[in-house]
């Protein structure tokens, strides 16, 4: 299965689309104004996959799609928030939120917005798309891939580990209740739509993209392995993925709390910005571990954010240009201290000369016990990465 920048575009305008009419179903249902905040595509392994489902408190309602195109859609709630929205729809549900009543509203639910979502590909494509019927599925209890598609039609090859993710996340005005939709076509309706919307001459494998994926984690891995050396706190990569987003919703993709933390700049190929952020009290906590007993003194703690920074990103940067056999530096760091969105913005602004859309590098390190959590968000340059991409398809051949 092969990929474009240019089919992945179309995907991201399909994807919102269809998460527009979603919302708009469940508007209409309800009553209560729903809208899309983020769309975005995601290379990753079945193993991540997995694992999301599993280790998120869901539960989710399933519908499989052929015709057109062929696969499955999941419309996925936390636990904690799903009987909240279904009770609008069918009073008294919250009363028994494991019960019949409250199952067969989030059914009706997914039927209704994942229906709305795939007509909206339906309407792009010029196509006709069936849908199944609607399945529950809780996903702390049936947790693999074959469990999360059903009986679908999704059908990877054997042996085959990557999967293409559509994630849409859509929220409500009234209740902020926020919930995702899933696709996850098949290879062969991949195939379809990247042959009407791409060029076969700047296709690469979606293995390219998977082998870039890996190259991430191995880079968040050296970077956790350099924090524990730091801090002597023993640390993990949480999470580690590679999406594609429209570039206006970059910064809708971190909270309004507050981060402090260094960005830098990185020039090679690629080229791009990273930023390496903690919460507040990750930043005093790293801070106190790499220099005890400076508590009084504001200008040796932002030293020490900054150099933790640094010896993170060079820990993250340095595995990709090893894998890509090239140069990668970057610039020394700049302190900041501000709402994540406002400190991802002016990088993405920047990038958004260029580029309508991003590629989004998202990786999490945490400790066992919580003591800190170090986010890394990384922007290449869109055309740079292309090029990055082409030299791992070449090697791959």
């Amino acid at each position: 299965m092969n990929l474009d920048v240019q089919s992945l575009r179309t995907f991201s305008r399909l994807a919102h689309s269809g998460a527009e009419r979603a919302a708009g179903s469940l508007s209409q249902l309800t009553g209560v104004e729903t809208f899309v905040n983020v769309t975005k595509i995601e290379v990753s392994t079945r193993q991540d996959v997995e694992r999301e489902f599993h280790e998120r408190d869901l539960v989710t309602v399933h519908i499989g799609f052929n015709g057109g195109i062929d696969g499955r859609t999941v419309l996925a709630f936390d636990r904690a928030e799903a009987v909240e929205l279904v009770d609008v729809l069918v009073p008294g549900a919250a009363d028994q939120p494991e019960g019949e009543m409250a199952t067969s509203g989030l059914k009706e639910l997914g039927n209704i917005m994942l229906g709305g979502f795939l007509d909206g590909w339906a309407d792009h494509l010029e196509t006709s798309i069936d849908i199944t019927t609607p399945t529950f599925v809780d996903t702390q209890t049936e947790g693999t891939l074959e469990d999360i598609t059903g009986d679908s039609g999704f059908q990877m090859a054997t042996g085959d580990d990557h999967v293409l993710a559509f994630r849409n996340q859509l929220e409500t005005s009234e209740s902020r209740v926020g919930f995702h939709i899933y696709m996850l076509p098949t290879h062969d309706s991949v195939d379809t739509i990247s042959n009407l919307t791409g060029g076969e001459s700047d296709s690469v494998p979606i293995e390219t993209f998977t082998s870039f994926s890996s190259m991430i984690s191995e880079g968040a891995e050296q970077a956790s392995d350099d924090l524990t050396a730091m801090t002597g706190m023993e640390s993990a990569v949480e999470v580690s993925r590679l999406s594609f987003v429209p570039i206006e919703a970059v910064p809708m993709q971190l909270t309004d709390a507050t981060r402090k933390g260094v960005v830098l700049e990185f020039m090679g190929t690629p080229s791009g910005y990273i930023a390496i952020l903690f919460d507040d009290e990750s930043a005093e906590k790293v801070a106190d571990a790499l220099m005890p007993g400076m508590e009084a003194d504001p200008a040796m703690r932002q030293s020490a954010i900054q150099e933790i920074g640094n010896i993170v990103t060079s820990g993250f940067i340095d595995g990709w240009a090893n894998a890509l056999e090239t140069v990668i530096e970057i610039s020394p760091p700049t302190y900041v201290d501000d709402i994540g969105s406002a400190i991802v913005d002016p990088l993405a602004t920047e990038l958004a000369q260029a580029q309508e859309y991003a590629f989004l590098i998202d990786s999490a390190i945490r400790t066992e016990n919580d003591a800190f959590t170090c986010d890394i968000y990384a922007l290449p340059n869109e055309s740079e990465l292309r090029e990055a991409l082409d030299q791992l398809a070449a090697e791959a051949q």
